[in-house]
């Protein structure tokens, strides 16, 4: 089983290099470049998931213009809370109190109005554990934080993990699961 993680393209919340998750935003004219820079075949795949945020529908309906794709809440980025669409320095300087009980607990700490890591990691296994089940190759339109997750879970269920991935916008990461074990593919015909 394969599956293709794509990350929608650019915004104008990651060029201001804010935290976002919630906020609802579309793509700039970059972010539909890249997407179509990635238009592939994906080996004809028909399960297509994507996150219900706006960018992530965008990006799936440009990759797959006549294939119907399944929404799913599980898919989400993480909500950011009170520090949506704000950069760290500048959580810093409203919310300092807050900012650092997250950095002594990153894992386990609910922003206010918002959710932990240790959740979105949790809605994000779900997830997985069902395409596993299923054992259909996938194409899953989401975002950064939400393929980090999915890597943290499939090599070790180990969330420390997360700060080992960098995923950019308009990327794919290829996914492989053989004999209940998963991995990365790295070749050149991946997609």
């Amino acid at each position: 089983m394969k599956i293709y993680w794509v990350r929608h393209g650019k915004t104008e919340e990651n060029e201001k290099n804010s935290y976002y998750g919630k906020i609802d935003v579309r793509l700039t004219q970059e972010g539909v470049k890249e997407v179509k820079a990635i238009q592939t075949s994906f080996n004809e795949c028909i399960n297509v998931y994507s996150s219900p945020a706006a960018r992530a529908i965008e990006t799936a309906g440009l990759l797959f213009a006549n294939v119907y794709f399944k929404v799913d809440a599980r898919l989400l980025e993480r909500n950011m809370g009170i520090f949506e669409g704000l950069t760290y320095r500048q959580i810093g300087r409203r919310y300092l109190a807050e900012r650092d009980a997250w950095d002594n607990d990153w894992k386990n700490y609910v922003i206010p109005e918002g959710e932990s890591a240790m959740m979105q990691y949790e809605r994000v296994v779900s997830f997985i554990k069902e395409l596993e089940e299923a054992g259909e190759d996938a194409v899953v339109v989401c975002h950064a934080g939400t393929i980090r997750m999915a890597l943290c879970y499939m090599f070790g269920e180990n969330l420390d993990m997360f700060w080992k991935f960098k995923v950019h916008t308009g990327m794919v990461v290829t996914t492989n699961y053989e004999h209940d074990f998963w991995y990365l593919d790295l070749s050149r015909d991946s997609y």
